[in-house]
């Protein structure tokens, strides 16, 4: 699957790029969206291994053509559809320059924009250039699992997977398929076995009373802690603790 980030900044133009149109069926997946050519180009500059973008031309901060030269000076690699909702000569032009692989008029027309990316996609897989380096590209993967799980340590209380999410500037649900694909389990998963690890070493210390060591993980009443260490571990907080911090 090709990676992808839409930028454009009428929100239900955007949101409908990103949830309605059906990306898988091109081969490509939407991993960011953003609302200026700014936080784009932000993104774009720590993910230089994204294959394509959609932008918008007329957008506050940094329109689509400052975002597409900074592109095409820095990461002719990364294919740009420019979009505009006016069919301006000077824009096909510029267009042009940049090498962008089309320029679209709005309103965007499904047929138009499947077409563009599965030329897109076929051109891309006759190069062989899905992964570029594999090598690469995973050892980028591995460090954000690696960033991800130490948020998890160092926020087990509060950890979610939003602000996990957007620590590593990706989006949750591309996170969650990431993780699971490099872990074999879920985010949730992990945080409740780093929580139930954490339970256990502060159980081992006979100071803190069962109460405490539910608010330190995370929970919002003992009980629910006590329900959630017993499905665990199949048994009590206090059998653990009876049971001299063996588990089963």
């Amino acid at each position: 699957m090709y990676s992808l980030i839409i930028v454009e900044d009428d929100d239900n133009i955007r949101s409908g790029l990103v949830n309605l149109f059906p990306w898988e069926e091109t081969g490509f997946s939407v991993i960011k969206d953003f609302s200026n050519g700014r936080s784009a180009w932000r993104y774009i500059e720590m993910h230089p291994e994204l294959t394509a973008v959609i932008t918008d031309v007329r957008m506050p901060v940094m329109d689509g053509l400052e975002l597409t030269q900074n592109i095409y000076e820095n990461f002719p690699n990364i294919h740009v559809f420019l979009v505009s909702g006016y069919r301006d000569f000077s824009y096909a032009q510029q267009a042009l320059r940049y090498h962008v692989c089309d320029f679209l008029v709005k309103p965007l027309r499904h047929s138009d924009l499947m077409l563009a990316f599965l030329k897109l996609k076929d051109e891309l897989d006759k190069e062989g250039t899905k992964t570029a380096d594999p090598a690469q590209l995973n050892q980028y993967y591995e460090q954000i699992i690696r960033s991800v799980k130490a948020y998890v340590m160092e926020n087990l209380k509060t950890a979610t997977l939003e602000e996990a999410a957007f620590i590593v500037h990706l989006s949750s649900s591309y996170l969650s398929r990431l993780f699971k694909n490099y872990t074999e389990g879920t985010f949730s998963d992990y945080v409740l076995k780093k929580r139930m690890e954490r339970a256990c070493m502060l159980l081992n210390d006979s100071r803190n009373r069962i109460y405490e060591v539910s608010d330190a993980i995370g929970y919002d009443s003992p009980k629910n802690f006590t329900r959630a260490f017993k499905n665990y571990y199949n048994q009590s907080p206090k059998e653990y603790r009876e049971r001299g911090g063996k588990l089963p």
